[in-house]
């Protein structure tokens, strides 16, 4: 779970800083790259797992005892000194959740945009 956090981490946080330098304002096409981004980011960090994944585990370990796999975010660095740590999987939800929360604000903005453009009241008013 760390490398899925890590590897995602470096597109977030410049995604934060994009979303902050335009006014906590995103666009449609902001939130489709970045959490794209994002996962592709965090695939990259784990292709050297992938072996384990499709049960060849010969290949799996050969990787993960070579240092040349610190090209996928520090994979083999990360192998060799992780511990284990609910945090990392606190943090990945967390990520997750401020993705969700930027989406479902524009979403909010221009519903209520709408409503307003049309002079529609909304249920309940």
């Amino acid at each position: 779970m760390n490398q899925l956090l890590l590897g995602a981490s470096l597109p977030f946080v410049v995604g934060v800083i994009a979303y902050a330098l335009r006014g906590f304002r995103a666009t449609l096409r902001m939130l489709v790259i970045w959490p794209t981004c994002m996962a592709l980011s965090a695939l990259w960090a784990v292709i050297p797992d992938l072996p384990r994944l499709l049960g060849m585990k010969d290949q799996y370990l050969r990787l993960n005892s070579d240092p040349r796999c610190n090209i996928f975010w520090w994979h083999y660095s990360i192998d060799q000194s992780e511990a284990d740590s609910r945090w990392f999987a606190v943090g990945f939800v967390l990520v997750l959740v401020a993705l969700l929360f930027a989406a479902w604000r524009e979403l909010r903005i221009a519903e209520n945009a709408e409503t307003e453009e049309y002079g529609l009241q909304e249920p309940g008013v």
